[in-house]
């Protein structure tokens, strides 16, 4: 069943509903507790590690089949559903909570909807302890002061897209001896402060992280000045998708050109993908490749409705229980990908291969930015 079927079908089970007023912390989540708990992100899924995914899927759903009278429908007519993430932009299909936090807003789709996402404290706990594993599974984290340059506009200026609030949050990785913002509050990459303040770092030793929308960096890339030597490693992080953002560059290229440039010791940029509705950003390997942490599943979804076979194309679906908030952790997105085994990373399991959206881009953060 196609994706547009899909919502029309689901619309039918939320029609009418009134969300429930019933509210309750969180923290009583003990077996999504166990998961986010896991201190090895990577490690083979045998059966015990595959029994604390599953029972803290099933605590989620009853969870929220108790809070929600949207969900608990739906799970009647179709136990377990897959829900369409544009669903999240157009219904309000929050699940009540009690606990403090605070809200983020997807970047929209080609209509320009969004979803507004209640972060409460126990859920955020979740994801931080989760995100810190992956960081420092994949070398991201450092204990010495560094220095960050973030493509995107400071989120304290005013209501920003989830992705500028998830780049600041990612500063966590290492103290912050300084912070640059080079996005302007109207979305619009300042490469000339980007450079120069990779040029006011270069002598110095401490760590650079640089973190931003992938099309922020191939501005960068493209507006590089002739090569000069930054004594620091630079770590990066980027976000938003390879295919169909860059205009000129591939990732390949904006690497190359990026390493040609700074002539650093280490230059290490790995991509990241995630959404605001799925609570969990998965960080490339080595190889570019989104391997698939022990926190969370994915899936390929064939035409058919079936899963994809290794290196079959289809809608990617992810399934994490870390949000109290929104009933998303079975989440059909609208990116096409395809998975493999084998990376040549050495990391075990099945890996993802992000191939692109099926929908247009128009409208989201980093087609704003083109």
């Amino acid at each position: 069943m196609d994706n547009e079927k899909l919502q029309r079908m689901y619309r039918l089970y939320f029609k009418e509903i009134t969300m429930s007023e019933s509210r309750e912390s969180a923290r009583s989540l003990t077996q999504i507790d166990r998961l986010a708990n896991l201190e090895s992100p990577y490690s083979p899924v045998d059966a015990s590690l595959n029994g604390i995914f599953l029972s803290a899927m099933k605590e989620a759903d009853e969870w929220h089949i108790q809070r929600n009278q949207a969900y608990a429908r739906l799970y009647e007519a179709h136990p377990q559903p897959d829900i369409p993430v544009s669903l999240f932009k157009s219904a309000d299909l929050a699940t009540p909570v009690i606990d403090e936090g605070q809200w983020l807003t997807s970047s929209g789709t080609g209509s320009g909807q969004k979803t507004r996402v209640f972060f409460d404290a126990p859920s955020l706990l979740r994801i931080q302890k989760a995100m810190t594993q992956l960081f420092i599974a994949n070398g991201l984290v450092s204990q010495t002061p560094s220095r960050f340059l973030l493509l995107s506009p400071d989120p304290a200026k005013g209501d920003k897209a989830g992705y500028a609030t998830a780049f600041l949050k990612f500063t966590a990785c290492a103290p912050v001896a300084e912070c640059v913002f080079a996005v302007s509050d109207e979305g619009r990459l300042d490469t000339s402060l980007a450079w120069n303040t990779l040029k006011r770092w270069a002598n110095d030793s401490a760590p650079v992280y640089i973190f931003g929308l992938t099309v922020f960096f191939e501005h960068l890339c493209l507006s590089r000045p002739e090569s000069f030597t930054l004594n620091a490693p630079v770590r990066g992080l980027t976000g938003g998708g390879w295919k169909g953002m860059t205009q000129q560059l591939n990732r390949k290229e904006i690497v190359s050109g990026l390493m040609e440039t700074l002539a650093a010791p280490l230059v290490d940029i790995r991509d990241i993908y995630g959404m605001t509705e799925h609570p969990l950003h998965y960080v490339s390997c080595t190889e570019g490749h989104f391997h698939q942490p022990v926190y969370a599943r994915f899936s390929v979804v064939s035409v058919d409705g079936t899963e994809a076979k290794a290196e079959e194309a289809g809608l990617i679906r992810l399934d994490n229980p870390f949000f109290a908030s929104l009933p998303s952790h079975r989440l059909l997105t609208e990116d096409v990908g395809a998975w493999s085994e084998s990376c040549s990373c050495g990391l075990p399991g099945r890996f993802l291969r992000y191939i692109g959206r099926s929908t247009d881009p128009e409208g989201t953060c980093a087609a704003q930015a083109l």
